[in-house]
């Protein structure tokens, strides 16, 4: 009977293994495809429910911002504009972004949720531009106030009150450039002329700063950092800048920095999205990547097999149902995407520890079954 035993629990291991180890999720992928008479689309944000904002070029505006949809699919979203941009939208497909005018002499921020236009104020100066919006539809972003200092705001749709942020202590600009669904703000604020990561906090910015000294696996030295995305449970997505390149990192609820590396040795990366698990989506080199909290991964290499043509460029954003909106090549040409998690396969990785286990439970049933000849 001990042996038995022996054989049930060698067994019970290997049962529980796959799920003890780490996955990497497969994707299917949906072309967003282009906007009327247009050839080209960009993506930059995806709703908690699926929707997908960007540009792309129309048979008579040079950019114009789209709202995509699984039941509509893509329709271009109107500015009055023919050169704006789509930054961000909501649950409820409300889009905000920015609006050139007709001369290119201004920009200015819009939300339109379906009914029209609606131009968000600046602070006193000529230009703003609006980057992000949460499901309450709070809008952050961007604006030049009465002397031309470029200012973070949060802007509320039923008040139609945009509020400057400020900056950091010593610090003279500031910019908002992601809002999360609990109001979390993040962004990026000078100091001593050089950029740094912040997230608001009791109505102040708290400095994320730049890790001192040489920092991730290539032991760079960085000198900026900007954070670029928020995820509802608090974790912060970004950037760290410096001579030799860019480093796409994650700061975790309790502040400590994770350096995501690159896809290739001495490569560089950038953040852009990150959801509630702390997958991070991004570009390193051109390639699109998906950090999985185990290592960075060529979302290429994630795409289901019946998925071809394809050259994944850039995740522009990823929200907590493991959808990404991100940017590609299909066929040589610009096109938007969506990705929707398909099923799960083990990492690279973690393939020698299976292969090991299942060697281990077949030497013990030999060794168990040898003894019971004996």
């Amino acid at each position: 009977m001990m042996k038995l035993k022996r054989i049930a629990g060698a067994q019970t291991a290997l049962l529980l293994l796959p799920g003890l180890l780490p996955a990497a999720t497969i994707y299917s992928i949906v072309d967003l495809g282009a906007l009327p008479g247009g050839s080209a689309t960009s993506a930059a944000s995806v709703s908690s429910n699926g929707y997908v904002t960007g540009s792309g070029d129309t048979a008579s505006a040079f950019s114009q911002p789209f709202l995509w949809s699984t039941v509509l699919g893509i329709s271009a979203v109107d500015t009055d504009s023919g050169y704006a941009f789509g930054t961000g939208v909501n649950a409820s497909g409300t889009v905000v972004g920015y609006k050139f005018s007709d001369d290119f002499s201004n920009f200015t921020a819009f939300a339109n949720d379906g009914s029209g236009p609606t131009q968000i104020p600046t602070l006193g100066g000529a230009n703003n531009a609006a980057t992000g919006i949460n499901d309450a539809g709070t809008v952050v972003g961007y604006s030049e106030d009465g002397s031309g200092t470029e200012l973070a705001y949060v802007y509320d749709p039923t008040t139609g009150i945009a509020t400057p942020l400020g900056v950091l202590p010593g610090g003279s600009t500031s910019s908002a450039n992601a809002i999360n669904g609990t109001g979390l703000i993040v962004g990026e604020a000078d100091v001593g002329g050089l950029s740094h990561a912040v997230v608001l906090s009791g109505g102040a910015w708290i400095d994320l700063g730049v890790p001192s000294g040489s920092f991730g696996a290539d032991s760079r030295t960085y000198q900026s950092s900007t954070a670029t995305a928020v995820s509802n449970a608090g974790q912060i997505a970004g950037t760290l800048s410096g001579d030799d390149g860019s480093m796409a990192v994650l700061w975790q609820s309790d502040s400590s920095v994770v350096a995501l590396g690159a896809l290739t040795a001495g490569g560089t990366s950038s953040a852009y999205g990150v959801n509630s698990s702390g997958e991070v989506v991004g570009t390193s080199d051109g390639v699109a990547f998906l950090f999985n909290g185990v290592g960075m991964h060529d979302l290429n290499s994630l795409l289901s097999s019946t998925s071809s043509g394809w050259q994944l460029t850039e995740g522009d954003a990823i929200n907590d149902q493991g959808q990404i909106a991100g940017t590609g090549l299909i066929d040589g040409q610009q096109h938007a995407f969506l990705l929707t998690p398909d099923q799960s396969t083990p990492e690279p990785a973690t393939l020698p520890l299976v292969c090991g286990a299942v060697l281990l439970f077949a030497a013990r049933c030999r060794h168990s079954f040898r003894k019971v000849k004996s």
